[in-house]
């Protein structure tokens, strides 16, 4: 069964593509009155809303800040009728129609925009959508286009700021600051990965192109000692933060082998190229525990895959360790994997994968991700074609969803991302990662672009490519996700 995890897929596949005009009374707390009339694009984008004003972050509106939307009355009388607040801001309006037929309306805006960016305001119950676009306080609006110092290797730029102790939660004072090289101008949301139990994350405007410093400001507790490996944003550059055990209860203990091969490393389950690990992949190691506590052993990404394990030991002695691997590894051979806190090395073999008849993969912020179990597409008219997957068979997973639209019927071709200005022949894209209670998508009023080109759809199978921008919040947010390398192909 198909699992459309997003709103977004369900506002492509239900009201976009068949959106049409209908007639109803406005009523409730968003409007009021005594006429009978439809806003020209009922349950979509308006057709024809006008707006005026400048919008920018930290500006009150005043009465240059107007919204003119047509409308058809089939019924005079008064009319009363509002948008809900967003972004600080509402729009507003009343009067009343003496006649019946095609008319407009203004709507006045009021409030203080408080945050950059492009939103959905939608007047009434079931009325139609217009985009208001705020810009920022600063120099210039959007999204900021840059890169690391370092690019995707080192950062060459690093300063960090603050002390970094198990046990202890991060405050004020723990910082990363990156430098980068801007070369648009606008806002930046910049986050890391989590790593032992900690993160950095920063936003705000670049007013200014060239070298400019960011400081992410870190978050959360470390759970055990030692130096771990940071990436912020998509294809950042890597920075290590240090932390220390002492005063924490972390465990402490030694490898079996030291920082050579380690003399006890049991792999179980099968490595292959191409297939996702599942929680048989496994490698249990014996350590040389020497004081008790906590501890978190992980390695680095090699070949798509990694291993990590976290707990608690309670006696001292031999003790083993089991680390779980995730990913999934891009190319057979044999590959070493260090354990962290100069730890000793392991081998995995991987095999040759069998390729997969049906599959739904891509690159995601340059991590190479498969959606391949409870695989299929949808096919609910001609002109509709909605493709899922899951990446592991857990209850809740990551999941991936391509919805294609092209009237009278879906063929091979390209399909951009729908937006105000491509309402014909379309793609939708939604991302879950499986953890957040929103996904990613393609959006509607977003400027980062999203293609889908359908290579074959013939003999009960639809193949092609991907690529583009996704955002946070089911599109609507500024947090991005690359997505690079998509490829399908998937019976129907």
């Amino acid at each position: 069964m198909l699992k459309l995890k997003s709103s977004f897929l369900l506002i492509i596949l239900s009201i976009i593509f068949y959106s049409c005009e209908k007639e109803y009374s406005l009523e409730g707390n968003l409007a009021g009155g005594t006429a009978v009339y439809t806003l020209d694009g009922a349950s979509g984008i308006c057709t024809n809303a006008s707006v005026t004003g400048t919008y920018k972050e930290g500006t009150a509106l005043d009465a240059t800040n107007i919204v003119t939307i047509s409308v058809d009355v089939t019924t005079p009388g008064t009319y009363a009728i509002a948008t809900t607040t967003l972004k600080g801001i509402s729009f507003s309006g009343s009067g009343s129609f003496s006649v019946t037929g095609p008319q407009t309306i203004s709507l006045t805006g009021t409030g203080i925009p408080d945050t950059p960016g492009t939103v959905s305001f939608t007047p009434g119950v079931n009325g139609c959508a217009f985009p208001v676009t705020i810009t920022s306080g600063g120099s210039s609006g959007g999204t900021s286009v840059f890169t690391y110092d370092g690019n995707s290797g080192n950062c060459t730029g690093f300063t960090p700021g603050g002390t970094y102790a198990a046990g202890t939660a991060l405050g004020a004072g723990n910082f990363a600051s990156v430098s980068v090289n801007v070369t648009t101008l606008g806002t930046y949301a910049v986050s890391t990965n989590t790593v032992n139990g900690i993160t950095f994350s920063a936003n705000g405007t670049f007013t200014a192109t060239g070298t400019q410093v960011i400081q992410l400001n870190g978050s959360g507790t470390p759970i055990v000692g030692g130096t771990f490996d940071f990436t912020p944003g998509a294809n950042g550059c890597t920075f290590s933060i240090t932390v220390t055990g002492s005063s924490s209860g972390s465990a402490v203990f030694t490898y079996d082998g030291g920082t050579g091969i380690c003399t006890t490393a049991f792999p179980s389950g099968t490595f292959t190229s191409g297939n996702v690990l599942t929680a048989s992949n496994i490698v249990i190691v014996d350590v040389n525990v020497t004081a008790t506590g906590t501890y978190l052993i992980t390695t680095p990404l090699v070949n798509g895959f990694s291993f990590s394990g976290s707990g608690s030991f309670a006696t001292i002695g031999i003790n083993s360790v089991t680390l779980t691997g995730t990913g999934t590894p891009a190319t057979e051979g044999d590959f070493n994997f260090t354990l962290s806190n100069n730890g000793c090395s392991f081998p995995i073999t991987v095999f040759a994968g069998t390729p997969s008849t049906d599959f739904l993969r891509c690159t995601i912020d340059g991590i190479d991700r498969t959606f391949n179990l409870n695989i299929s597409s949808v096919i609910p008219d001609p002109a509709l074609v909605a493709i899922s997957g899951d990446e592991t068979s857990a209850s809740v997973t990551p999941s991936f969803q391509i919805s294609l639209a092209k009237s009278p019927a879906v063929t091979i071709g390209n399909y951009d991302r729908f937006s105000l200005t491509n309402t014909s022949t379309y793609c939708g894209i939604a991302y879950s990662d499986g953890v957040a209670a929103t996904g990613w998508a393609t959006g509607i009023l977003q400027s980062g672009g999203f293609s889908v080109n359908v290579t074959s759809y013939a003999g009960n199978r639809i193949e092609g490519t991907f690529s583009g921008t996704l955002y946070d919040n089911d599109g609507s947010g500024t947090v991005t996700k690359a997505i690079t390398a998509g490829q399908f192909s998937v019976p129907y």
